[in-house]
């Protein structure tokens, strides 16, 4: 897949453990995620024992939020996506015409995904932006890269950079996120955004967690390339992140509104588009009583009025006093050529 030939902004389904532990459910998602307009559909790639340690003390249990209660390790065990069914998901996705990649959350995912589906692209998960191993290993595969930098402040940001490109990234696309489950509009401060590319010489983009599409909207009006967003059939219990992911009817009407803003902003600086037919109906110089030739024009036989296809009302002065070549009729379009 040419990355530079998708009409921007990309928008990816990140499905992530909403298969419930289903691989049929899986590959339903992945077919509703094409029908719904993604552009690609990304999974994630770990095991419990690569994204966390089995520790009992409560700095492994979750406080708040969605998934208040539950342990790390648990909570990751339940949310896994099975390596053995990537690639018949990745052959899944590619027979409905999505392509399909991942976020890998250590070096041996990388591996894996590299050898199993060899993906377009990786994705870098918030708070995995600080794992240098993972990215000096995405880096070598010489594949672009989107990142998200939710919890990582300036200087880690530009160091993660330096790491991909040093070892052969050729690409980064940096996604504005607020790493909350579900996130607040409140909280995006999404007039940041452009100063991303300002800041780290990257395109941007953003993976929202927020409910509804507003905020992929006015990301959209702001310049983002990438839109990322949580995809899910329902919101069961065994759908562990559908509390703020988009049903297929949502992420349709998310799809269409995002190309629609697009469309409006448009993709040419600098030159007005007016259309003929709309500007016709402006006003200009038309004759308003029958004029013969070597009379004076005068507020009595001239008016400025609809439609336009006269002279400009610009002209309105120089023109008062003046005298007609020739016989002229009731809304005729006054031009130079009818000025003695």
């Amino acid at each position: 897949m040419r990355l530079d030939k998708v009409k921007m902004p990309l928008v990816i389904a990140e499905i992530s453990g909403n298969h419930g532990g289903s691989l049929d459910k899986a590959k339903a998602l992945i077919e509703e995620c094409s029908k719904s307009g993604a552009d690609m559909v990304k999974l994630q790639t770990f095991k419990p024992e690569t994204i966390t340690v089995n520790g009992k003390d409560n700095r492994f249990m979750i406080k708040k939020g969605l998934w208040a209660g539950s342990r790390l390790h648990d909570l990751y065990k339940r949310a896994m996506t099975p390596w053995e069914w990537h690639g018949p998901l990745a052959q899944h996705a590619q027979d409905f015409g999505i392509p399909l990649f991942s976020s890998p959350f250590d070096e041996t995912a990388v591996d894996f995904l590299e050898s199993r589906i060899n993906p377009p692209l990786y994705k870098i998960a918030s708070f995995e932006l600080n794992h240098f191993p993972l990215l000096r290993r995405i880096g070598e595969t010489q594949k672009p890269v989107i990142a998200s930098i939710g919890v990582s402040e300036q200087d880690i940001i530009f160091k993660a950079l330096q790491c991909l490109y040093d070892t052969g990234c050729p690409r980064v696309t940096l996604l504005h996120c607020v790493s909350e489950y579900p996130a607040e509009p409140d909280d995006f401060f999404l007039r940041e955004m452009p100063l991303i590319r300002e800041k780290y010489g990257t395109d941007f983009g953003i993976s929202d967690h927020s409910l509804g599409h507003l905020v992929a909207v006015a990301a959209t009006a702001l310049g983002a390339t990438v839109i990322e967003k949580h995809f899910t059939l329902d919101r069961n219990l065994d759908s562990v992140d559908g509390a703020f992911s988009m049903l297929p009817n949502e992420f349709a009407e998310m799809v269409n509104a995002v190309h629609l803003t697009k469309r409006s902003i448009g993709s040419h600086v600098g030159k007005k588009i007016i259309s003929p037919d709309s500007a016709f109906y402006k006003r200009s110089i038309l004759v308003s009583e029958n004029i013969n030739k070597g009379e004076e024009f005068t507020e009595l036989n001239i008016r400025i009025a609809r439609p336009g296809d006269g002279m400009c009302p610009s002209m309105w002065s120089e023109i008062l006093g003046a005298r007609s070549s020739r016989d002229l009729v009731i809304g005729h379009p006054l031009s130079t050529e009818d000025i003695a």
